[in-house]
């Protein structure tokens, strides 16, 4: 891309991102709030930085300067993608994040018409958290056309490790369960699940996610609901799930401080941070007789997430998109499904 790529977010995805950037032949300019971070991540490869905190717009239109894409790797996206968003709208940059927030999406999608007239793409949930979700429910609903409903569960043997991961998955959990039902975004029973998943039995906390808006918004189905595994019994899951949504609501369940490894067992939901094995994700759909079809994906969220967020910077930086797109529609399954280190099984 002759024009320039802002990388914004030094964390793990930020920088394998701009890793594979330069890789590539591409230099990115590493952008973020921390001068000092932000300035020792650049210099590590030998790139261009700059600065800017998400609530100044003078500062973030500095920042974007020159730039054709930013790819947002700054979580919590809540507290980033709606400021960054719209300074991109503001200074014609296509926008790009590896959220997996429910809010990141809904605000992007009500600024579609702002973006097609603005001639900017706006793309939330470029990683394996979405992308790779959307690809699979795309390659299961090929096998049963007429389905009407998509469950998704999500499923990480480890704990979520990154501070910023660890952030996403309390917002996650606060944000409580959402899912479209009759096409229409509307809150859900708050009702712990149990699933047959290929690894066993596993009880799941109904979740809202950005993930279940994306493959509503891509597949056209009218009902779409997601889920994330505990490491806990289904009996634990009643009790404690209920009590930490109201603490992550309130602020009290949050990461550990900088430095320690998380201990929470609600499954990593952005991708960001490395996984002390594979994530595994399970989308199911059902067509009004009963009849099912089942995928199941195992991959490294982080990883897979960096190398998805550079292809889709990389085909903006050269296109004439503009407005809402989430990364499935751009990618499709085929690109998707297909990235090394994913393994597919179909049942």
């Amino acid at each position: 891309m002759a024009a320039i790529l802002m990388i914004y977010g030094c964390g793990s995805v930020g920088m394998r991102t701009a890793r594979l950037a330069k890789e590539a032949g591409v230099e990115p300019v590493m952008g973020g709030r921390d001068a000092v971070r932000v300035a020792a991540a650049a210099g590590s490869l030998g790139l261009e930085w700059r600065t800017s905190t998400a609530t100044d717009a003078d500062a973030l239109s500095r920042l974007l300067q020159g730039a054709r894409v930013l790819v947002n790797a700054a979580g919590p996206f809540r507290r980033t993608a709606p400021a960054l968003a719209r300074a991109c709208l503001r200074n014609g940059c296509h926008y790009v994040d590896v959220s997996n927030e429910l809010a990141t999406f809904r605000d992007a999608w009500s600024l579609d018409a702002e973006a097609q007239g603005a001639g900017v793409a706006l793309v939330p949930g470029a990683g394996f958290a979405t992308a790779v979700v959307e690809g699979l429910a795309s390659h299961v609903l090929d096998r049963i056309p007429d389905a009407d409903t998509v469950t998704i569960v999500r499923s990480s043997p480890g704990a979520v490790r990154s501070e910023g991961a660890r952030r996403t998955a309390s917002d996650l959990l606060a944000a409580g369960n959402w899912r479209v039902r009759d096409g229409v975004l509307a809150p859900g029973p708050n009702r712990i699940a149990d699933f047959e998943l290929p690894e066993g039995r596993r009880s799941a906390v109904p979740i809202g996610s950005g993930e279940m808006f994306a493959v509503a918004q891509s597949t056209g189905v009218r009902n779409v609901a997601a889920y994330f595994t505990t490491r806990t019994g289904p009996v634990i899951s009643r009790l404690a799930v209920p009590l930490a949504r109201t603490l992550a609501r309130a602020g009290s369940f949050g990461p550990p401080r900088a430095g320690r490894q998380g201990t929470g067992r609600l499954g990593a939901g952005s991708g960001q941070g490395p996984a002390p094995a594979p994530s595994m994700i399970w989308v199911e759909a059902k067509n009004h007789r009963g009849a099912a079809e089942a995928g199941w994906v195992h991959g490294h969220g982080t990883d897979t997430t960096a190398v998805i967020a550079l292809e889709l910077a990389q085909r903006l930086g050269a296109s004439r998109l503009s407005g809402f797109r989430t990364s499935g529609q751009l990618l499709g399954a085929d690109y998707t499904l297909c990235l090394p280190g994913l393994r597919l099984t179909d049942f």
